[in-house]
């Protein structure tokens, strides 16, 4: 299948490992020109080389996609070295330790600020050349959260700011469909990454208990960062054009809901 992806130029936010390493190597094997942006240099020089060896296009850019002056800084850098951003991945990872009773006010703010804000930073550096060619494509990395709020163990920063990313990935749908440009967001459920440790081991070591035993996955195994990419690959190609607004679980039947 030919995703039309030949030639564009994409901008993934946590291109560095996990799932947005395999989306951008997913994107780069469709033909687009792949900009990584994440904190650390040494795992963004990684993938860059294993691209490239792939006969991919890649360059990458240290950033906290958290931060707004980074994130005009990695949209410059990727302008400088492809043109401005047909594709944009949005992929900030929330802050998940902390009970209610634990999360301070700073760490609703700061969370605030890293998913949903970030999302608004990057929105408005890209936007205005998409529009202007009258073609983009934006996937939101989320959580299956957003659709059923954990309550395994509580996690009240992630459960509350990934809903926000959701109303802002769904307004923004409904104001720049009429440019031909869509905004969907993927929603994964356990997928096996390091990231997914890492939250099962934080809430452990913040002290919070499983409330209640883990939904179960209907196909009994965690995802694979690959199958998160290939979905991620379909929004951004011009086979997914009437598709947009969308919030799509790739969880192995986790979630319990009919939508």
């Amino acid at each position: 299948m030919d995703l039309g992806l030949d030639k564009r130029v994409a901008l993934v936010s946590g291109g560095s490992a996990g799932m947005g390493r395999a989306i951008a190597r997913e994107l780069a094997a469709e033909g687009a020109s792949v900009m990584l942006a994440a904190r650390r240099e040494g795992p963004l020089r990684a993938v860059a080389a294993e691209i490239a060896a792939a006969g991919g296009r890649a360059a990458w850019v240290s950033a906290d996609m958290a931060r707004e002056a980074d994130v005009i800084r990695a949209v410059a850098a990727t302008r400088a070295a492809f043109g401005d951003p047909d594709i944009v991945i949005w992929n900030v990872r929330s802050v998940v330790r902390y009970g209610f009773d634990n999360a301070s006010a700073d760490d609703f703010r700061d969370s605030n600020e890293q998913v949903v804000l970030s999302m608004a930073h990057l929105a408005r550096e890209t936007i205005p050349a998409m529009k202007a060619r009258r073609w983009g494509r934006f996937v939101n990395l989320g959580s299956v959260c957003a659709k059923e709020p954990h309550r395994f163990f509580s996690i009240v920063l992630s459960n509350t700011y990934r809903v926000a990313a959701l109303g802002l990935a769904r307004t923004l749908s409904n104001e720049l469909a009429p440019f031909g440009i869509t905004v969907n967001t993927i929603a994964p459920g356990s997928i096996d990454t390091g990231l997914n440790q890492a939250i099962h081991a934080g809430g452990r070591e913040a002290g919070m208990p499983y409330r209640e035993p883990e939904p179960r996955i209907q196909m009994e195994r965690a995802g694979t960062p690959e199958e998160i990419s290939a979905m991620a690959a379909f929004l951004c190609s011009t086979r997914a054009s009437y598709v947009t607004g969308q919030v799509i679980a790739v969880d192995g039947g986790w979630t319990r809901g009919l939508f």
